[in-house]
């Protein structure tokens, strides 16, 4: 979701070049990291400042972000053994586990939980659904992805709005600036492509605010619970008065349509203000704000940081510089280190309460949007990661956009989404 120069976000990063420090076992050896493509300029500046710091270089390969497990697993399965260190799309951790692919790292995370902070200053969901698996740490916290809701200030003032609090209002202001606007612009942009990312993300801001969520405390699906098909009701309701068509769009496509103005809402990523900043692409500089996701109706109904398209570094089982590759874990998980690449533009979303709270961090993406992250991780949406999720992503997708398509209702698509999760888990 990082899509800045790697020539600007390094030339923000480092002004000026502090003179280089050396560690002896750094000096003269090189490391491969592996980043997906939308966070190359977050990894470079991290890289870089590990490269001044221990005078070790790091080469940074740079990968799709839907090819980066596939690449870590070929990389252990044929003997390549190319990577040191690798991103990781945390619901896939237990696919990576699975094959042999991240080395356990629960000694390292034990040893230097106080010093580094791990319990106290570590948002408590991200780091424990990034790295956990069966009671043991496989990587570290690096990108907090989470969506909050992104309004247009000119828009919201010409029809006399405040930014919705419940998914309700959302939908009455939604409707209101569609009907309103005759086609010249809409009342939001809804993601709703049918690659998984894309539409569970959409979903899961609505199913964590309704009260839903994918397991139950037991492990069991509970995707067909009432709160989840509430949410499915209304996503399916909102994407009628969306900037067409929510089902072709992606990425892309909601980012185009936001900085352009062709809508007064949308929901994405922390980063989007940063975006709408530049002014080589945006018509919507100083024009917009953020605020916290609607919450759902009833007693159930919350406030939510959906923990969507998060990433996590773990250090490759296979890496033939281990010991480097964990210097440069610890180094990238220091509260000092964290505040730097965090404030990096097209850089990396907190993990830290530090990072949130520090003025460097308030000055960087402004009061709302830290004010909107506080608020929004009371409550935290966290996504499977055992190594059934790629399996499970599949048929929840692939309902999602049926209900959307108005192929299936609501309930028939997440019914048929639990038969199948339950079918995948060898549960009856």
């Amino acid at each position: 979701m990082k899509r800045w120069s790697l020539a600007l976000g390094l030339a923000l990063a480092f002004p000026m070049l502090a003179a280089a420090a050396t560690d002896p076992d750094c000096v003269g050896q090189t490391i491969t990291v592996l980043a997906s493509q939308p966070h190359v300029v977050g990894t470079k500046a991290l890289s870089t400042m590990f490269e001044q710091e221990t005078g070790c270089k790091v080469n940074v390969v740079v990968t799709p972000m839907d090819d980066m497990t596939e690449k870590v697993v070929l990389d252990i399965q044929s003997g390549a053994n190319i990577l040191d260190l690798y991103m990781y799309w945390y619901p896939a951790l237990g696919t990576l586990v699975e094959n042999g692919a991240a080395e356990d790292v629960t000694d390292w995370w034990n040893a230097n939980a106080a010093k580094l902070k791990f319990n106290d200053d570590l948002i408590a969901e991200t780091r424990d659904a990034y790295t956990l698996i069966n009671g043991k740490r496989y990587g570290f916290p690096y990108d907090g992805d989470m969506h909050i809701l992104w309004y247009l200030k000119p828009v919201f003032e010409k029809y006399h709005l405040t930014p919705p609090k419940t998914w309700d209002e959302y939908l009455a202001d939604e409707k209101l600036i569609t009907e309103g606007e005759k086609g010249k612009m809409y009342g939001a942009i809804i993601m709703g492509a049918k690659f998984p990312m894309v539409i569970i993300s959409a979903y899961a801001d609505r199913m964590g605010s309704f009260g839903g969520t994918f397991l139950d405390k037991s492990g069991r699906p509970s995707i067909n619970s009432p709160e989840a098909v509430a949410a499915l009701a209304a996503y399916v309701e909102q994407a009628k008065y969306a900037l067409p068509t929510p089902s072709a769009t992606n990425f892309d496509e909601e980012v185009g349509g936001w900085i352009t103005g062709k809508a007064a809402m949308t929901e994405f990523w922390t980063d989007l203000g940063t975006i709408s900043s530049d002014p080589k692409s945006s018509t919507i500089i100083g024009q917009y704000d953020c605020a916290p996701l609607p919450k759902g109706p009833g007693a159930k109904g919350q406030v939510v940081a959906p923990l969507n398209a998060g990433f996590g570094m773990a250090v490759s089982a296979k890496s033939h510089h281990k010991k480097i590759a964990m210097k440069y874990l610890s180094f990238m998980a220091r509260p000092d280190i964290t505040v730097r690449y965090n404030t990096v533009i097209g850089g990396i979303d907190p993990v830290r309460w530090s990072t949130v709270n520090a003025p460097e961090y308030l000055k960087f993406s402004g009061p709302h949007l830290v004010d909107a992250i506080k608020e929004a991780h009371k409550h935290n949406v966290e996504w499977p990661t055992s190594a059934l999720w790629f399996k499970m992503q599949e048929p929840l997708a692939d309902n999602l956009s049926l209900a959307l398509s108005g192929e299936k209702t609501p309930k028939q698509a997440l019914d048929d989404t639990q038969k199948a999760w339950l079918e995948i888990m060898n549960l009856k």
